[in-house]
């Protein structure tokens, strides 16, 4: 079982780093509060080191970090995965949009049941390849900063 001298160093790092990204995306005026736990993600997921939810209305989100995952990797994943979670709270709007179209769609019973999670599944994958497209370019463009 791990300490809490071992996921010391992943909140310093994130408490750290965390209000630098912040400006560079331009996220000033969020409420963006870091959770750490000392859990894995609820279906006991070991290569998940950090979940977003955000309510872009009222500019807020939060960041739950599963310190036993991030603990197990360095700075550099750590910094990427932070840079990650807040493309999640930029983009937030557009996935809202997405997301609420499909309910929508959904609940006008424009799609079946199989055909909803397909859609669904297939929202969440391209979400998050152009979340981790935008982060691979702002780690990029920032990295001798």
């Amino acid at each position: 079982m791990a300490t809490e001298l071992q996921f010391k160093p992943v909140v310093q790092f994130i408490t750290k780093r965390a209000p630098i990204w912040k400006k560079r995306l331009c996220l000033g005026e969020w409420d963006i509060k870091h959770v750490f736990v000392e859990t894995t993600h609820e279906h006991n997921d070991y290569s998940t080191a950090a979940t977003t939810a955000a309510a872009w209305q009222y500019l807020a989100a939060t960041i739950t970090w599963y310190l036993p995952v991030a603990a197990r990797f360095g700075e550099p994943f750590l910094e990427s995965t932070l840079v990650h979670e807040l493309t999640h709270v930029l983009l937030s709007p557009e996935q809202n949009l997405i997301d609420t179209r499909i309910a929508s769609d959904s609940a006008n019973t424009q799609y079946t049941t199989s055909e909803n999670d397909a859609l669904t599944d297939r929202n969440y994958e391209l979400m998050e390849f152009s979340t981790e497209m935008v982060t691979k370019a702002l780690l990029k463009g920032w990295q001798n900063e």
